[in-house]
């Protein structure tokens, strides 16, 4: 099939391709739906060092090994005993049931990265309710300042400070609705363009629209052309039998 021939399959059959793409669309919806609408507190906290005569070079490497050190210590219970322990005001019972669990769920509302080289970690928490995410931030934040001794062995050399305080997201961001349809629309061509390729005959077609009308436009055909057939002088019949033609054979096609 060349590529003119493709194109032609593709107007011909666009009521199946926009079926594909809307049910890949309706599926992915719902699925994400299924999933609890989270806002999201981002900040950023900074790593310096009092290093006395040290290079920068040496420095600009330390502070990356503790950013990525306090990213991994995050998400440990540990940290989420002391952010529960701590002065602000955190629902609990949102981290209920068995301790693995709890942690499990504190691992998908807190998240952390490193920027390279510079020392800056960035820390993301979602929850349904902003208000909990920015006091869970709130939180997160001051056990990174307060309790930086208990995960590195530098003592107070090491500081972190804040340079952006927690900021709510206007709209729930998790999960991202857009970005699930974009990638359903794309996935939904693509396997559209992929399924009248490999079955391209009519019987294949996905009808959503008109389909009941087409058969009953194809019924009055075959009605209209028995008729004609009918009407016929019984010499045309005779002519047909003799060269194994009926109304289904050629004749009949002719006159459809």
């Amino acid at each position: 099939m060349d590529l003119k021939e493709f194109l032609f399959l593709i107007k011909h059959k666009r009521q199946s391709i926009l079926i594909i793409v809307l049910t890949a669309l309706i599926i992915t919806l719902i699925v994400s739906l299924l999933f609890p609408l989270r806002y999201e507190a981002k900040s950023r906290l900074l790593i310096t060092q009092d290093t006395g005569q040290t290079d920068a070079y040496t420095v600009s490497r330390s502070n990356e090994y503790l950013g990525n050190l306090f990213t991994q210590v995050a998400s440990s219970g540990s940290f989420f005993d002391l952010s529960l322990s701590s002065p602000y005001n955190i629902d609990e019972s949102y981290f209920a049931g068995t301790y693995a669990q709890q942690i499990k769920k504190w691992q998908g509302t807190v998240k952390t990265k490193t920027i390279a080289d510079s020392g800056i970690i960035e820390i993301s928490i979602y929850h349904p309710v902003p208000y909990q995410a920015q006091q869970i931030a709130l939180a997160v934040n001051d056990v990174m300042i307060n309790k930086k001794n208990n995960y590195q062995g530098n003592g107070d050399k090491v500081r972190i400070s804040v340079i952006d305080q927690p900021l709510i997201s206007t709209y729930p961001v998790k999960p991202n609705l857009i970005q699930n349809a974009a990638l359903a629309f794309l996935f939904g061509f693509i396997f559209s363009l992929f399924f009248i390729y490999i079955f391209p005959e009519d019987r294949y077609d996905i009808h959503l629209f008109n389909n009941k009308k087409k058969k009953h436009k194809k019924n009055k055909k075959e009605e209209a052309t028995n008729t004609v057939w009918d009407k016929l002088p019984s010499s045309t019949h005779q002519h047909a039998n003799d060269t194994h033609l009926s109304p289904n054979g050629n004749i009949k096609n002719i006159l459809r």
